[in-house]
């Protein structure tokens, strides 16, 4: 299978997307550029359900995935999402040339289908006004096909993002990851079906041979008996595989938990500290307007005042100066009060000694006192006029600061500014850390301890309900002696198929697991760089598809652990596994990988550049960024390997993507 063209009208982040993805044998790999944002997985998601259609449950998912810049232009209203995808595929080594095309549109509220599969002249189409038979039969016919060149079971294997590729090399995982692969994509699932539908015709067979209505009716119900206990055991299997994927999903945040390592607690103190670093910042802003204020208001005090203070400091320390002189100069001057006092107590002296001296006015002499005193003027005061409050005024005037308080306010504001400006971040990864703190459990630790026991169970049921099936065909079997013995080719050859087909799988299995082993065993020596050319063996474990444990050997004879490896080196061993797979198995179909590069480092970026991506797959389509697969180094090593090349540039104004065809300006020639 090779995807030729994709068209998309009104999806996502497209108005109108038409991009020629043909290549050649030489060079397999279509390279398309873009930044974070640009589109790039909206193309993956646009191939993808282009293939296997869109499931959108009502108008306003229909909204959602609808374009933007089209909707704010002229609205939705009978308006097209419109997916189409042209694509080739063998039939009997004859190549196919197939176009489908998905439209999907909203009418009386609800969202119409329309879906049409052109092939070799034949066309096949159904919708949501078709009939249900009619549709039902087209359905299945497009399916069938489309499920040919790639079931879209398989595709999350040839279609997928290698940052999450690391995610699934956890032991139980990848084992159940390769059966599933050896199973489906190399073929073995259709001996397994082939060997289930000769047991049911086998059944069929025996039955009619039994000439006894009763004994016919009693096989018949232990038949019926053992297809639902095969029914129930597939159940019991699907819901012990959920057990498990649970279970290896959650080992480590169980463990983190059970440590009291929960990450939760530490979101909390980060969630508080922002909180409070928010809070600090608003309060800050207060404090910083109240300054402000006060400034405002004590303006006149503190900055006029000051500032005459300093031009009139020295003519007002004059007058202070004065001021004391003339007080001091007074200060040994009586008061009326003490000048009379002192007088009256004279003259009572002279009367009585000297009685000649007759009856003396006392009043005249403190009225002469009083005179001579106030003309004394030994210092003459310049400033008499100015009282002492008008003289206290201007001595506070004199101490006033000096100190300018603009200038700390306006360091004040500086960081105010910073952390205002910041604050929108905060609130972001505050908002961020509680969505966080949202999904986790802390009940956790007993969900995981309850799985693990329903684990236990489930195995415990499944063996129960093997030993029903095994007893139960000990039963059936034991009818065949109430045959007829009556010659009959082609029911003797019906009684092999089952076992027939059994034996077939496991030999196939046998044959392919020792190909997947010595593969998988070079080609980690070439691309896991940690490791590379000390790799001694890889080993599935079973000789059968009934289980399968994946491992890898050093050289020196030590298991490398997958769960000791980085995130890089699982990637890259999940790469390998993916190319051995595809080079093994019955299906050709593009590899299509986004976030090409995922957690690998310099080093292993170089190798799978050079290495991996040239002979991956009939055809490789890569979506990188220019960190990825940059244009100074990297995109020469490939680009003799490249057929064609786009860069996707987002238009943020009119709120589309749009392409060109280069790789970040560079084209497959410049270099």
């Amino acid at each position: 299978m090779k995807i030729q063209e994709i068209h998309a009208e009104n999806y996502k982040t497209y108005k109108k997307l038409d991009m020629n993805l043909n290549v050649t044998d030489d060079r397999p790999i279509i390279l398309i550029g873009g930044a974070n944002g640009c589109g790039k997985t909206t193309l993956f998601d646009a191939i993808y359900h282009a293939l296997y259609g869109l499931k959108i449950k009502g108008p306003k998912e229909f909204e959602e995935l609808f374009n933007a810049g089209v909707k704010n232009e002229s609205g939705i209203q009978n308006k097209r999402i419109i997916l189409e995808v042209l694509f080739t595929g063998k039939v009997l080594q004859t190549e196919i040339q197939y176009k489908l095309k998905r439209m999907y549109v909203v009418l009386e509220n609800k969202v119409a289908e329309s879906v049409t599969l052109s092939m070799g002249g034949n066309q096949f189409s159904y919708g949501t006004a078709t009939p249900q038979s009619q549709r039902k039969q087209a359905e299945e016919t497009i399916n069938k096909i489309i499920s040919a060149n790639l079931p879209a079971e398989l595709s999350n294997y040839f279609l997928f993002d290698a940052m999450k590729t690391s995610e699934l090399v956890k032991e139980e995982q990848i084992n159940k990851l390769i059966m599933k692969n050896i199973n489906s994509v190399m073929g073995f699932n259709k001996y397994s079906q082939l060997k289930s539908a000769a047991e049911i015709l086998l059944a069929e067979k025996k039955a009619e041979r039994l000439e006894n209505e009763n004994i016919r009716k009693e096989y018949s119900t232990l038949i019926k008996k053992r297809n639902n206990l095969n029914e129930e055991l597939e159940k019991l299997n699907e819901d012990y595989k959920s057990a498990l994927e649970f279970a290896n999903e959650n080992k480590e945040q169980y463990d983190n938990a059970k440590e009291g390592r929960n990450a939760d607690d530490v979101t909390k103190d980060k969630i508080r500290q922002l909180e409070q670093s928010i809070e600090n910042t608003i309060k800050a802003e207060n404090q910083y307007k109240q300054d402000m204020d006060s400034v405002a208001r004590d303006l006149e005090t503190k900055v006029i005042y000051v500032k005459l203070s300093s031009i009139i400091r020295s003519e007002v320390e004059l007058i202070i100066h004065s001021k004391e002189q003339a007080k001091f100069s007074k200060a040994n001057l009586l008061t009326d009060i003490q000048i009379e006092t002192i007088t009256k107590n004279i003259v009572q002296l002279i009367e009585g000694r000297y009685i000649e001296t007759g009856k003396i006015n006392i009043s005249s002499i403190v009225e002469e006192l009083k005179y001579l005193q106030e003309k004394d003027d030994t210092y003459e005061d310049k400033y008499a006029y100015l009282n002492n409050d008008e003289v206290q005024i201007l001595e506070n005037l004199t101490k006033s600061s000096s100190f300018n308080s603009f200038i700390p306010l306006n360091q004040q504001r500086d960081n105010l500014n910073s952390e205002i400006n910041d604050i929108q971040r905060r609130k972001e990864q505050l908002e961020q850390y509680k969505r966080t703190l949202n999904g986790h459990d802390y009940s956790l630790i007993e969900i995981y301890e309850q799985n693990n026991k329903r684990i236990i169970e489930l195995k415990s049921k499944i063996e129960q309900k093997k030993e029903e099936i095994k007893t139960l065909n000990n039963r059936i079997a034991t009818y065949d002696y109430d045959m007829p013995q009556i010659p009959d080719p082609q029911f003797d050859m019906l009684c092999k198929l089952p076992d027939f087909f059994k034996e077939l799988s496991a030999r196939l299995l046998r044959a392919k697991k020792s190909n997947i082993e010595s593969m998988m065993r070079d080609q980690l020596n070439l691309n896991l760089v940690v490791y590379a050319g000390y790799i001694g063996k890889v080993e599935l474990s079973s000789p059968n598809n009934d289980d399968i444990s994946f491992k890898i050997y050093h050289k020196n004879g030590n298991e490398i652990y997958l769960s000791q490896l980085n995130a890089g080196a699982k990637q890259t061993v999940m790469q390998v596994l993916l190319k051995v797979l595809y080079n093994l198995g019955d299906y050709e179909p593009p590899v299509m990988i986004d976030t090409v590069m995922g957690v690998l480092d310099k080093e292993s970026r170089e190798v799978i550049l050079e290495k991996y991506f040239p002979d991956l797959a009939n055809q490789t389509i890569l979506l990188s960024t220019d960190t990825e697969i940059t244009t100074e180094h990297d995109f020469e090593k490939i680009q003799a390997f490249v057929a064609k090349t786009y860069t996707l540039h987002r238009d943020k104004e009119n709120q589309c993507t749009t392409i060109s065809e280069d790789y970040f300006g560079l084209k497959i020639n410049d270099i």
